[in-house]
This record gives C-alpha cells, structure tokens and sequence, in this order.
C-alpha cells in the first residue's frame, strides 16, 4: 500500500515522542477529548489546533448518536454530521479502531453533541484515533473556531514546533517553522496565546511567524463551507437529538 501525506501523518501520531495525558488529568476533565491517555502502544501528545487541522484530511463538525456496524478491526459510530467543509463525501458512519491500544476511540456516554472531529479519508469514509482532534465545539476560544473555519488552513505550509527545553531559550525557528512554547513547557491542555489566540502563516517575507487570529486578514469561508453551527444548532436536540 503506498503511503499518501495523510496515511504517514496518522502514522507519526500513532507513536510520537513526547508529553503525554496524566490519566489523573482526564479523571479531573472528563470532557477533554483529544487529550488521551497513554495505554500499551498508543502514547498521543497534544498538538497545537493548528497542526491538527493541517496534517487531516478533514474537519467536520457533528453528534455522534451511537455505534454503528462494525468491521473485523474498526468500531463504527453512527453521526449526524452538522457542517463539513464544501466538497466533502457525505458523512454518516465515522471509524476508530476497535483496539484501545491501537489508539482507538470510545464515547464516554451514549450521545456526544457539537463535536469537532478531525481524521483521514479512506475510501469516502472518515477514519479517526484518539491521536487526532475530538473536542468539544464550545470548549474552543472565539479565535481557535476562527481558526478552524479558515485562518488555520492559510498556515499549513508553516510547521509547529513545541519548545522543550523549558530553562533555557527556546530554539530559534528555521525559515518554515515556528516554536510553540507553553508555561513551563505544561502541554497537557491549551493555554496561553500561542495555543489559543493564534496562527503560524507566512510572513511578507516568507517565513513563518505567529500572529493574532483576530488581526490577520484571511478570506471568510462561504456559509455552505463553514463550520459554524447556526443559530438552531447550538442547541442540543434541535437536530432530533437529545
């Protein structure tokens, strides 16, 4: 099987090198679904959103309303999906591997509402992991749903680099990079400017740099495209689900 941008990008999520979920944490915030907890052969460290939208093949915005059918190694989850971007595969069934292990996902309740679920295309259909983005659409700042709707797609020639060494500089970014640096190198959650107010996009000269969301000039998506619930979906059960 070759593999596509999108297949080795799943890849290196699988088995990363780096901070990973105290389960502690997620025992304290429940709802905190991308951020998962290390087991056997899945070890997932958070990503900036920016990264998660960029190494995806596709961000849609749905409620999970139950297990589907599954497949001899994947659980399947029947969603009705909200908004997807224009030109996406109509969405009724999204995959996890059935292996926890294997860095699958499970819902903690029955019904999940206003999810934001990131993954790769196969065949038409989305496959996920608990690697990539599944997070709550309120939990998300007024600038990260700006991002996902269109600021964060204009930066995915840029690369985000987390910062590791916490006590001394960080390390200076190369032309097509920027260093993402959290308090006290702490990246269990998101938080500070750098991870929820921002986005790595070219400079006027070419390389790459952060700048507020709310003051860079990126084109609005069209109302088909967005991912913005209207005004009867922010509401749980408007769409028949409750």
């Amino acid at each position: 099987m070759l593999l596509s941008s999108h297949v080795r990008a799943v890849i290196h999520a699988l088995c990363p090198v780096g901070p990973t979920m105290d389960p502690s944490f997620l025992l304290a915030f429940p709802l905190l679904l991308a951020l998962s907890t290390p087991c056997n052969a899945c070890r997932c460290k958070i990503q900036h959103p920016q990264t998660y939208y960029c190494m995806s093949d596709v961000v849609i915005l749905a409620d999970i309303l139950g297990p589907a059918n599954n497949t001899r190694t994947k659980r399947g989850f029947r969603v009705n999906v909200l908004k997807a971007p224009q030109g996406t595969p109509r969405i009724h069934e999204i995959y996890s591997p059935i292996s926890w292990g294997a860095c699958g996902y499970r819902v903690r309740t029955s019904q999940q509402s206003l999810l934001l679920i990131a993954g790769y295309l196969k065949r038409g259909m989305l496959h996920f992991t608990r690697c990539h983005l599944v997070y709550f659409w309120y939990r998300l700042t007024r600038e990260q749903k700006l991002g996902f709707e269109a600021a964060y797609r204009t930066g995915c020639k840029c690369e985000i680099q987390p910062c590791f060494i916490c006590r001394h500089n960080c390390p200076q970014p190369d032309f097509g990079e920027c260093v993402w640096k959290q308090k006290s190198c702490d990246y269990k959650i998101w938080e500070g400017n750098l991870s929820s107010y921002s986005v790595c996009v070219p400079s006027m000269v070419g390389s790459c740099e952060w700048t507020r969301i709310q003051n860079y000039q990126y084109q609005t998506p069209t109302p088909a495209a967005s991912l913005f619930p209207q005004t009867k979906m922010m509401y749980r059960g408007s769409n028949g689900v409750s």
